[in-house]
């Protein structure tokens, strides 16, 4: 799934309510996870929705109504059956849409997985000390990261460097894919200590990985907390 492909198929929304197929469901996190529009889009609605079932859950018991006045017919004259009838049907029928459908499905929707966001963009991430990523053992999480561009390469390596110094390649970038802030995810387990995400260029396309030059090394530690 492309990013276009998800913003005019309101992809966000869908997940969030449970109503994407297993395959577009998978299509939608796997995109979500390197676009770092998409994955910004998807924690603000995840945390609007969070804030609405608390909302919900709040929302106080119904009032009694109190003893029925009778009120001229002249004041009100929109009360008359002929206009009230159809009215009060029209609006049982939202009522019962909403009660019966929308807000069902938003309470009952199988929780998204939606990664915690973390950044490394405009920080001190060269240093020794870099910045602190506090999480729960076994929780991935996602990590803005921008690529310093250089126009010396026409490819770029994303590799993450665990406390072990063991490498992982995240993914590879064209130039132009560069441009954009990206999306990485970081599954420490239950492993704290010191990572790296380590952008290299590559001067061709078709250059072998192991020819490429290292450009940054972007810091930061991560803490398990149980």
């Amino acid at each position: 799934m492309d990013h276009d492909l998800a913003v005019k198929s309101q992809a966000c929304e869908k997940y969030l309510l449970g109503e994407l197929s297993p395959e577009l469901r998978d299509a939608y996190e796997e995109h979500y996870f390197g676009c770092a529009e998409c994955a910004a889009q998807l924690q603000a609605a995840a945390e609007f929705m969070a804030a609405g079932r608390g909302i919900l859950a709040a929302a106080p018991a119904a009032v009694p109504q109190a003893d029925y006045v009778r009120v001229p017919r002249a004041w009100m004259p929109w009360m008359n059956p002929l206009v009230a009838i159809p009215a009060f049907a029209v609006l049982l029928m939202v009522i019962g849409y909403q009660n019966v459908v929308t807000i069902p499905n938003w309470k009952q929707a199988a929780e998204p997985r939606v990664l915690r966001m973390f950044s490394l963009i405009s920080a001190n991430t060269r240093g020794e000390g870099g910045l602190i990523f506090s999480v729960a053992p076994d929780e991935p999480f996602g990590v803005y990261v921008d690529v310093p561009v250089d126009p010396a390469y026409s490819n770029y390596l994303l590799r993450l460097e665990d406390p072990a110094g063991a490498s992982t390649l995240l993914r590879s970038l064209t130039a132009q894919e560069a441009q954009k802030t990206q999306v990485v995810t970081v599954d420490p387990g239950r492993k704290s200590g010191k990572f790296a995400v380590v952008v290299s260029g590559l001067r061709t396309a078709g250059a072998e990985t192991s020819s490429a030059k290292e450009i940054a090394r972007l810091q930061f530690t991560v803490e398990v907390k149980n």
